[in-house]
């Protein structure tokens, strides 16, 4: 575990680097630095063992965000204040970026582009699936891969096992941090991932072994507030601690690794000014369905099980989203029949949202983040729409009725508001993740991503950090 500090020791010293945030992006920029430098990791949250968290279980560690709805749904935002952030509270779902989500607007003249592609990623996909113990595989036809997954995938359940038998080119296991062998225990596959109760999945907290080393300290219980500029570079951070009092952390490198909205939050108040900043906030869109089939269920090795990518990428992105298909395990609900408890399919249908500059953060008269909200694409929606009309294609079983169909109120995927790009006159950052308008200032995180992409974020954010910090 890493050597903790005060605020005041902190201000007595200069440091190589400050980060900001102590989840994915920043553990993986730390882990991609010099391993010489002399860095602070700034939490605004406690440290809370995972003991603690498993008797406390109620919402008193997450942010909470003053925001304009104006969608006609209701919509939430994840973020957790503590350390290790939502690494303490993700499902562990680690599907790579499909090779063409980094190529939407050259391929599909759609969203902005990406300053990268795969191949440049790829290496840094593996390091970070080799850390986190990553079980996966059959993918390769659709990922090229320079390692094989670290673990096997888990057992598939028995809907999973007829469909990649059915379409074994669209049907594949889910790749997930839910472990299958190595260092933390096999997934007992109870459901309940957001707080594994045997630590199965990889969180930053049990596994900071991972990333501490001699030279980095931390610092708790203390908020960014902004970042130090002088002659046009980052000499530091303001941070503020449980007294209200205000204190700047000097250091020749800053890096924002909190979320999308708290980093723009950051970026705001330190006085940036490009027009991308705090706009395009957005997540995928999904709907959640069960549906009663004509075959049995379940029985697999892991909350979540299979992946179907036959409704993701080709022409059609041109004019609606791509959309993942994910196959739970967990049996949430059963049917009643007799003979017939787990003829039933639980699974959620995620679609890529095309970033709109409306949806946004804007510091408030305190200086404080408010989010306006207008809701998803139509882009996405009519990728959700295609997506259930085309189920009885993608099922190689009968679908006699679909029981629930709620489009989710969040899917805990923050993204947007500091996006990517070359244009300095469209995007907040470069490919590394450096501001274009403050030199030695990165903005990490999933708050880079020009377009959403159908799956989950945490690998790919995890393997842009890396990348980040191998460059600092």
């Amino acid at each position: 575990m890493f050597a903790t500090t005060t605020l005041a020791d902190a201000a007595k010293v200069r440091w190589d680097v400050v980060i900001a945030g102590s989840s994915f992006s920043a553990m993986f920029f730390l882990r991609g630095l010099p391993p010489d430098s002399r860095v602070l990791i700034v939490e605004k949250g406690e440290l809370v063992d995972h003991a603690t968290q498993i008797e406390q279980r109620d919402d008193r560690a997450k942010d909470d965000y003053a925001m304009t709805n104006t969608s006609g749904h209701r919509k939430d935002w994840f973020a957790h204040r503590l350390f290790g952030g939502n690494s303490n509270c993700w499902w562990g779902q680690t599907p790579r970026f499909h090779p063409n989500d980094f190529r939407l607007a050259e391929l599909y003249g759609v969203g902005a582009p990406w300053p990268l592609d795969y191949d440049t990623l790829e290496p840094f996909y593996t390091e970070v699936e080799e850390l986190m113990e990553i079980a996966g595989g059959g993918t390769e036809a659709i990922f090229p891969r320079s390692a094989p997954y670290p673990y096997p995938p888990h057992i598939p359940a028995r809907t999973d096992i007829a469909c990649m038998k059915a379409m074994p080119q669209s049907w594949f296991h889910a790749p997930s941090a839910r472990s299958n062998g190595g260092s933390r225990p096999t997934c007992c596959a109870n459901g309940v991932c957001d707080l594994c109760p045997i630590e199965s999945k990889f969180t930053i907290l049990n596994s900071v072994d991972s990333f501490s080393r001699d030279g980095v300290s931390l610092l708790l219980q203390a908020e960014a507030r902004h970042v130090g500029i002088a002659a046009g570079a980052a000499d530091g951070l303001v941070v503020r601690g449980v007294d209200g009092t205000e204190v700047t952390l000097h250091a020749d490198l800053v890096a924002l690794g909190a979320n999308a909205i708290n980093n723009a939050t950051i970026l705001l108040r330190s006085g940036l000014t490009s027009p991308a900043l705090g706009r395009y906030l957005h997540e995928q869109a999904s709907y959640e369905i069960e549906a009663d089939i004509g075959a049995p269920n379940y029985y697999g090795g892991t909350s979540i099980t299979g992946h179907c990518y036959a409704l993701y990428d080709g022409p059609h992105r041109r004019d609606r989203a791509a959309v993942l298909v994910e196959n739970y395990n967990s049996p949430y609900s059963l049917r009643t029949e007799p003979g017939r408890w787990t003829d039933r399919i639980s699974i959620k249908l995620i679609a890529e949202d095309i970033p709109q500059a409306e949806n946004r953060v804007e510091l408030d008269a305190d200086g404080e983040p408010h989010i306006h909200w207008q809701g998803h694409s139509d882009y996405a929606m009519r990728g959700l729409d295609h997506a259930i009309e085309s189920l009885p294609d993608i099922l190689p079983f009968p679908v006699e009725r679909i029981v629930r169909q709620v489009l989710s109120i969040t899917e805990a995927h923050i993204q947007g508001t500091h996006r990517m790009g070359d244009d300095p006159a469209a995007s907040v950052t470069d490919g590394y993740m450096r501001t274009h308008e403050v030199s030695g200032l990165y903005a990490l995180g999933a708050g880079g991503y020009p377009t959403s992409s159908p799956v989950n974020p945490t690998l790919t954010l995890s393997a842009l950090a890396l990348r980040a910090g191998r460059s600092a």
